[in-house]
C-alpha cells in the first residue's frame, strides 16, 4: 500500500505539471499569438514592448522575450510532467521517496518564494499543488522504501 502511494502522489504532481502546461500552451495562444482580441490598453503594451529592441542584429524585442518565456514556461512544465510520471512508473520504490522529499521541499520553497516576490496565482498554485502531491508521496510512502508495501 505504502508504494501506491509513493507512486501515486509523484503521479498526482506530474498531472499538476501537465494539466497547468496544456492551461499555459492555451493562455499563450490566447494572449500572444492570436492577438485580434486584444483591446487598447493590451495593444498599447505590446507596441511599447515590440519597439524596445534588446538584440538589434537579431531583431530580438521585449515583446519577444516575453512570448518566449510564456511558451517556454508551457514546454518546461510539459517535460517536468513526463519526467515525473515516467519516474513513478519505472523507478525503483527505493528512489522515489528521496526524489518526493526534495521535490516537495523544492516545490513548497519555491511557492513561498514566488508568493513573496513575484504573486502570480498561476503559477503559485502549481507548485503549492504539486509540492502538496510530493508531501503525500514522501509521507504516505515512507514504508514502501524499506520494502513494506
Amino acid at each position: 500500500m505504502a508504494e501506491q502511494h509513493l507512486r501515486g502522489g509523484i503521479r498526482f504532481a506530474a498531472g499538476v505539471f501537465l494539466i497547468s502546461a496544456g492551461m499555459q500552451a492555451m493562455a499563450h495562444y490566447q494572449f500572444y499569438v492570436a492577438g485580434a482580441g486584444l483591446d487598447e490598453r493590451r495593444r498599447a503594451v505590446m507596441e511599447a514592448m515590440q519597439s524596445y529592441v534588446l538584440v538589434p542584429r537579431l531583431g530580438t524585442t521585449l515583446w519577444t522575450l516575453h512570448c518566449m518565456f510564456s511558451l517556454s514556461f508551457a514546454i518546461l512544465l510539459i517535460l517536468t510532467g513526463t519526467a515525473y510520471w515516467w519516474m513513478a512508473k519505472d523507478m525503483p520504490a527505493q528512489k522515489l521517496r528521496p526524489l518526493a522529499t526534495a521535490s516537495a521541499g523544492l516545490c513548497l520553497a519555491a511557492c513561498l518564494l514566488v508568493a513573496a516576490v513575484y504573486p502570480v496565482v498561476q503559477t503559485v498554485l502549481i507548485l503549492l499543488f504539486a509540492g502538496l502531491g510530493f508531501v503525500w508521496s514522501a509521507w504516505r510512502g515512507r514504508g514502501a522504501a524499506a520494502g513494506r508495501r
